[in-house]
C-alpha cells in the first residue's frame, strides 16, 4: 500500500506537515514573558515546531537535536529558524514545555483533530483515537538508587507495658 506520506525523517515529509501546523493558535496559547529574566528570541510556535522535530527525526532526544539542528538545514526551515547559528537551546525547550502545559497541548490537538473528525470518512468508519496526555513521564528511571538485596523478616515491637501478672511456661 502507497502511503500519501513521505518516509518518516526526510525533508519531503516536513514540508508535507509544516502546513498543517497552528503556529496562531500556539502563538495565542502561550502567554508572552513579562518581567525580569532572558529575553525570549523565539515564537512558541517555532519551539512547537522544534518539538515536533523530535518525533518526525531520527534525533529522539531535545539534546541530540539541537546539537544538530546547525546542520541540518531543512530541520531549521520546517522550525522557521533563520540562522544556522541561532538555535533554541535546551533550557528554552523545557520552559516553552512548562508554559504551555498539559491543556494547551490538548487544545492544539482538539484543533488538529476537528477536521479529520467532521469528515464523512469518520463517520462512516469506527475510529479510535488514543491520547496518552495524561501518562506520567518516565523521567527517573534510570536514576541510581540505593537497593536492598532483601530485608530479614523482623518482628515488631509493641509499644506498652508488659504485663507481670500472667506467668508463661508449662
Amino acid at each position: 500500500m502507497k502511503s500519501p506520506l513521505a518516509l518518516t525523517g526526510t525533508s519531503e515529509l516536513l514540508e508535507q506537515l509544516s502546513a498543517f501546523v497552528p503556529d496562531e493558535l500556539i502563538n495565542r496559547l502561550v502567554p508572552p514573558h513579562r518581567g525580569r529574566g532572558r529575553r525570549i528570541t523565539f515564537s512558541p510556535a517555532q519551539l512547537f515546531r522544534v518539538h515536533l522535530l523530535a518525533l518526525l527525526t531520527p534525533a529522539r532526544s531535545l539534546n541530540l537535536l539541537v546539537r544538530l539542528l546547525s546542520e541540518q538545514r531543512s530541520w531549521r526551515r520546517f522550525a522557521h529558524l533563520s540562522h544556522r547559528h541561532h538555535v533554541p537551546d535546551v533550557w528554552m525547550l523545557h520552559q516553552f514545555r512548562a508554559a504551555i502545559g498539559v491543556g494547551g497541548l490538548r487544545e492544539v490537538n482538539r484543533h488538529l483533530l476537528r477536521p479529520l473528525l467532521e469528515s464523512q470518512w469518520v463517520r462512516a468508519q469506527a475510529v479510535a483515537i488514543i491520547d496518552s496526555t495524561d501518562l506520567p513521564a518516565a523521567t527517573h528511571g534510570h536514576k541510581k538508587r540505593p537497593t536492598a538485596l532483601f530485608r530479614l523478616p523482623e518482628r515488631p515491637w509493641v509499644r506498652g507495658h508488659s504485663r507481670a501478672d500472667k506467668v508463661g511456661g508449662s
